[in-house]
């Protein structure tokens, strides 16, 4: 019998016994085995659990968090040829809404995950310097987005409270108390070229999916699977937040002041002061320079057949 892996995040399940015979009984009812089962730490938000989950020689790794949790299970099956299940219970459930997942209850996912098929998709390695010596003392993986400034400064001011009583529209809730925030002057170099001349931006997104939650695609052209970096620089000041809001709305291609797009396959970011930077909604704070590189195909998701 195949068996499964199932790393939980603790914290998003109220009755754990029950949950856990009803995830056993789904599982049952598919020909599987009773699941490895594997909780996350404070210390440890899913790595360690996936890699305990690789030694065992499971079948399939399920992960039940948000994205952090997701990405960090993620990271612990990179190249194994071990597919990843998401069952989504966070705020954004980001990467479960870009494959066409489940968003909104983790037995839908669980089942999507147990009928689907694996879909080889694309992650992103970020590594960050927050020292100034031009070597990285961070290293992450990315399975979503990456993004340098204001939108990690949302997601810092960003409580949990908050988002238990809003979910998405927490984001642009805390967001309206950043909308006088200064632009980072910051410098960016695509591939092997050369950094650009420096500019103020609000914020430098690097994605490998494109839609948000509540609709918004922020980068129309961004596909889990094409072996590219998707990046949009966003500058805005005053009143031209209004034209920047509008045509990130309008998913616009346009090339603006206030909106830039580019593809590449690695994209160095360098700040004139440290700055926040969000993997997949985790906050990593004093950023110097950022340099994220694209891994193709690297990681493979259960996905709906």
């Amino acid at each position: 019998m195949k068996r499964a892996a199932v790393v939980v995040n603790p914290t998003k399940i109220k009755k754990m016994p029950e949950f856990r015979r009803h995830v056993e009984q789904v599982m049952r009812s598919y020909g599987w085995a009773a699941p490895l089962w594997l909780e996350t730490t404070v210390d440890d938000p899913g790595f360690g659990q996936a890699r305990t989950a690789v030694d065992q020689g499971v079948d399939m790794v399920a992960a039940l968090g948000g994205d952090g949790t997701v990405r960090n299970v993620a990271s612990g099956l990179l190249d194994t040829g071990i597919p990843l299940g998401i069952l989504p219970a966070g705020t954004g459930n980001l990467l479960a809404r870009n494959l066409g997942l489940p968003v909104r209850n983790h037995f839908a996912g669980l089942r999507a995950a147990m009928a689907g098929r694996d879909r080889a998709i694309d992650t992103l390695c970020v590594q960050i310097d927050t020292t100034g010596d031009g070597e990285p003392d961070e290293q992450a993986i990315c399975t979503v987005m990456t993004g340098c400034g204001l939108d990690a400064e949302i997601m810092a001011s960003t409580s949990d409270k908050l988002k238990d009583r809003a979910s998405w529209l927490a984001y642009p809730i805390a967001g309206l108390k950043h909308i006088n925030a200064g632009r980072t002057p910051m410098r960016i170099a695509y591939d092997d070229g050369d950094l650009q001349p420096i500019r103020p931006l609000t914020t430098v997104l690097v994605g490998n999916c494109g839609e948000l939650t509540g609709g918004v695609t922020l980068m129309p052209d961004a596909s889990p699977d094409d072996g590219a970096l998707d990046v949009v620089e966003l500058s805005a000041k005053g009143a031209t937040w209004a034209r920047l809001v509008s045509q990130v709305l309008r998913a616009a291609r346009k090339e603006t002041k206030q909106v830039r797009r580019r593809t590449a396959y690695s994209v160095r970011i360098e700040c004139a002061e440290p700055t926040r930077v969000e993997i997949d909604g985790e906050v990593h704070d004093h950023a110097l320079t950022v340099q994220i590189a694209v891994k193709p195909k690297s990681l493979l998701v259960r996905v709906p057949r």
